[in-house]
This record gives structure tokens, C-alpha cells and sequence, in this order.
């Protein structure tokens, strides 16, 4: 069994299926289905490497790039076919390697060393880093939600949203986004009160622990959800 994982985000333009063929030798790959897709995918799961080939201007993988370090700190490699100048920016918006010829062998061996020293640096890890939001902690390998300590009782897509929101707190996310990331289904029927009874729910679990803890979930009106800390 495969003990590494990476996820792709590729539209074809900058990756060669020889490349991913050599690459699932070694480790398991998941190509994913869109930047909301490989988002998600980050949000809840733990990969070892992201590998980003898309043909889209230099500032818009940039800004992907700086969304994607938003919420993780896994390896991620950017494959350009040209924009070679732009290379700099990438990195200093968080890629670790840019390469800008596309040889399937240096892909292979970026990718390998990535990983190396990505597991290595975890193995000496003792414990996982939880998310905190002012009281709130999210333990994401242990599934778990606290309030100042104390656990609040959640199902899967009460876990999935509140850690989506507090991966990025202040974000706001849309119902449909909401929706898709959590449901992962693309959104159809009336998401906007499915979305609300689930919130509902979620925060008399919170109510019960702290009166002020459900407040932590903050309603847009007609657009979404984000998560805030309320100052006393």
C-alpha cells in the first residue's frame, strides 16, 4: 500500500500524463476536480505533496498559490509552461518549487524530495496542531471540536463546515460554496434552509457548553457563513 498522497490540480496544459503515470509508481495520486474541489480536499484531508500544472495568467496562480497556504503547509510544486519571470512571485506567494521545463524526471525527483523531507519533518512531530479560533479548537486527525476545553458533540458535516470556516476565519464562504465543500454535491434544491438547520443545530450544541460560544458562527445575510471572534 502507498503511504504517500499527493493531489493535482491540472487542466492539461502543463502536465503530461507520463508524468503522473511515473508518479502513481510511487505514491497515490488524487486529481482533483477544480481549484473548489482541491480547496476542499485540503480543508479535510492530509496530503504529502500538491502538484499544480494549470495554463492561467501568472497572478491568478499566484493568488491560488496564497490561498492555498492559507491552509496548509504541504509541499506544493507549480509547473509553468512560460512565464518563467513570474517565477519569483510564485514562490514568494508559498510554492516551495517552480519549474518552468517540464522534464518528467525532475518532476519525479522535486517531488520525491519534497516528500522526504515533508515526512520526515512530520514524524518529528509529536502531536497534530489543532485549528483555534479564540476558544475553539479543531482537532483535524482526531475529528474532535472543543470549547474552552470542553467537546462538543458533531456529526461529519457539522465538523466538515465548522473546520472549513476555521481554517480561514473571516472568510466568508456562500451558500453554494458552503454547500458543495461540505455536501461536496453541487448545489440544487433549497441549500440555503439545509444550510440553516444544519447551522441551527451546531450552535445549540455550542449553546450548551458556552451561551456566547454560538456567536463564534456569524450569519451574512444572504450570502453565507464565516467564522469571528467576538471581542469582549
Amino acid at each position: 500500500m502507498k503511504e504517500n498522497r499527493i493531489i493535482v490540480l491540472t487542466d492539461g496544459s502543463g502536465l503530461s500524463w507520463d508524468s503522473l503515470g511515473l508518479l502513481e509508481q510511487q505514491v497515490e495520486i488524487y486529481l482533483a476536480k477544480g481549484t473548489q474541489d482541491t480547496l476542499f480536499h485540503l480543508t479535510i484531508f492530509s496530503y504529502h505533496l500538491i502538484l499544480i500544472a494549470v495554463k492561467q495568467e501568472p497572478e491568478i496562480v499566484c493568488q491560488l498559490v496564497e490561498a492555498i497556504r492559507k491552509l496548509v503547509i504541504t509541499p506544493m510544486i507549480v509547473l509553468l509552461p512560460d512565464h518563467s519571470e513570474m517565477r519569483n512571485k510564485i514562490i514568494q506567494a508559498g510554492a516551495d518549487v517552480v519549474l518552468t521545463q517540464l522534464c518528467t524526471e525532475e518532476i519525479s525527483l522535486q517531488a520525491y524530495a519534497l516528500i522526504r523531507r515533508y515526512t520526515e519533518w512530520k514524524s518529528e512531530r509529536k502531536e497534530e496542531i489543532p485549528v483555534m479560533v479564540g476558544k475553539l479548537e479543531i482537532h483535524p486527525l482526531q475529528r474532535t471540536v472543543e470549547w474552552d476545553n470542553k467537546r462538543i458533540p458533531v456529526v461529519k458535516r457539522e465538523f466538515d463546515f465548522l473546520h472549513l470556516l476555521a481554517s480561514t476565519p473571516g472568510r466568508v464562504y456562500t451558500y453554494g460554496q458552503i454547500y458543495q465543500l461540505v455536501w461536496q454535491e453541487y448545489p440544487h434544491g433549497d441549500i440555503t434552509n439545509i444550510i440553516y438547520c444544519m447551522v441551527h443545530r451546531l450552535k445549540q450544541k455550542l449553546k450548551k457548553v458556552d451561551v456566547n460560544a454560538e456567536h463564534i458562527i456569524s450569519s451574512v445575510k444572504e450570502v453565507g457563513y464565516c467564522l469571528k471572534v467576538n471581542k469582549e
